[in-house]
């Protein structure tokens, strides 16, 4: 293995560590040392490689974000703002697969992207605009140290996710901005969709990632083995997952997701309610708009009128 190959894959093997798993193994200090050889090294060899941590440096501003057309169609969710519609929702799931079990997410309040790997190197990144096009914000991406420049799977993909500033980095950037940004959504948005990827990189973006939207040879089960593959390619994934089998237990998660997004540094602004199992989603289908195995509940839902039907 050649000297720049081992520098890679430590100093992006401590990156993950450190941004991702919020472990360090390293001081900081160690990690500059490394990356200083790096710098030094492929400037006398002017070589870098797809996943060289130096690719992490903004470039210079653009003049425009080029247009760019998703693999597969980035759905929306539809959103449901009342028990009774929940309880339809369920309903009409259990009438497709009667044992149907739902997963319960966090719903986070930002910009949701699109991340393009082939080869096991990140390719692109792009937002998800109306679902089909989306602008091409690769440079700024590229800033975001969590997200993975190699991953383990070598055939094509796109993942999703979205993109946040947490609430504890927008208040360490507002303590010296001349500009503050009032809320972390319109922080993380702004942050992508600048033109100068500097702007971004002074953010301190994340992109928390929660859907494999297009996989080349490979299928899924269930919702949850999806966020496993994601955690074993190394993408940054929030760790709650809830899974319910009734509307009872999905309303507990709820209750509790209440409590706790109160008390977590992302911004978030209720919670998704998926079916589980992967292969009976194809039994439910989609909207123009939505697919109907899923759907977005408001953070505080109004009460229903009838009793739960279990």
């Amino acid at each position: 293995m050649s000297r720049m190959r081992q520098l890679i894959d430590q100093l992006n093997e401590w990156a993950y560590e450190y941004y991702v798993l919020d472990n360090p193994s390293v001081p900081d200090s160690e990690y500059d040392k490394l990356y200083d050889e790096l710098v030094a090294l492929e400037a006398s060899t002017s070589t870098v490689e797809p996943d060289s941590p130096t690719r992490r440096v903004g470039g210079e501003p653009l003049k425009s974000f080029a247009r760019h057309e998703h693999i597969s169609r980035l759905y929306s969710l539809d959103k449901c703002v009342t028990y009774d519609r929940l309880s339809a929702f369920v309903t009409r799931v259990k009438k497709v697969k009667e044992d149907a079990d739902f997963t319960v997410e966090y719903k986070y309040d930002g910009l949701t992207m699109c991340l393009t790997y082939n080869g096991g190197n990140f390719v692109r990144a792009t937002t998800r605009g109306n679902g089909v096009v989306g602008e091409d914000v690769t440079a700024q991406c590229l800033t975001v140290k969590s997200i993975p420049l190699k991953v383990p799977f070598t055939g094509l993909m796109e993942v999703q996710g979205e993109a946040v500033i947490p609430l504890s980095a927008l208040a360490k950037y507002n303590e010296t901005a001349t500009e503050k940004l009032k809320n972390a959504r319109n922080a993380a948005a702004g942050a992508i969709r600048n033109l100068d990827p500097a702007v971004t990189a002074s953010r301190g973006v994340e992109i928390l990632f929660y859907n494999v939207n297009y996989i080349e040879g490979k299928t899924f089960s269930s919702q949850v083995e999806m966020f496993d593959f994601l955690r074993e390619n190394k993408f940054k994934v929030w760790p709650y997952l809830k899974i319910c089998k009734s509307e009872e237990e999905i309303i507990e998660a709820l209750e509790e997701i209440e409590v706790e997004r109160k008390k977590i540094d992302i911004l978030t602004d209720g919670a998704v309610i998926k079916l589980n199992d992967v292969l009976a989603r194809e039994g439910l289908g989609y909207t123009d708009k939505f697919p109907r195995w899923a759907i977005a509940l408001s953070s505080k839902p109004r009460r229903r009128r009838r009793r739960l039907r279990t």
